[in-house]
């Protein structure tokens, strides 16, 4: 018995509908993926957290700038806020902006000096008026979020006006950021982080 062809605008039909289920398909994982968009792996190195902000970073050099003094290398220049004695061989931390001119970026640094030199990791505890510790940090030195982390924390406790901060050295407990320059400094540099990373 001959077969009767298939007819072409039935075809027509179903082919139509597989595009459709299929377009449909395709259009909600691209809906799906662009939703989960900010979660994916980076692979270019670039990270939102320490990009930094092109209007932020104008503004800190043209008028936040003079409070610094500028260490410059061909891949990065550090910032180091004028009130901080960066050749101390006093035991004590300091915070510099390391911005990276290759990458575009920005990270909060923290320098330790005299007796606190190389030691990681390092107990950090912060006492209120009575003298009683209200926080702790073990201090390491590590990545860039390593330092923003523990840069954030100390900033809390300084901000938060807790009377002393100290650091376990030897076991011996060493008193940190004492005078007043010494914190402002510290605070000052994290807010120009924020700023130039646009992050307040």
């Amino acid at each position: 018995m001959k077969r009767t062809p298939p007819n072409k605008d039935q075809m027509s039909r179903e082919m139509y509908r597989l595009l459709k289920i299929f377009g449909t398909a395709s259009l909600g994982l691209v809906l799906l993926l662009s939703f989960f968009n900010e979660y994916r792996a980076s692979n270019s190195g670039d990270d939102p957290e320490f990009g930094i902000n092109d209007s932020g970073y104008l503004f800190f050099k043209n008028i936040r700038r003079i409070d610094y003094e500028v260490k410059r290398t061909p891949l990065v220049d550090r910032y180091i806020h004028e009130d901080v004695d960066a050749d101390s061989l006093k035991s004590g931390i300091h915070l510099e902006i390391i911005i990276r001119k290759n990458r575009n970026t920005a990270i909060p640094f923290i320098i330790l000096k005299g007796d606190l030199s190389h030691k990681s990791p390092l107990l950090f505890r912060a006492l209120d008026e009575l003298g009683h510790p209200k926080d702790s940090l073990e201090l390491v030195q590590g990545n860039r979020y390593t330092h923003l982390k523990n840069a954030k924390k100390i900033n809390e406790w300084l901000d938060a006006d807790l009377t002393s901060i100290q650091a376990n050295a030897n076991g011996v407990w060493v008193k940190l950021l004492e005078g007043s320059k010494e914190r402002q400094a510290f605070l000052q540099t994290f807010e120009d982080f924020k700023k130039i990373t646009s992050r307040n």
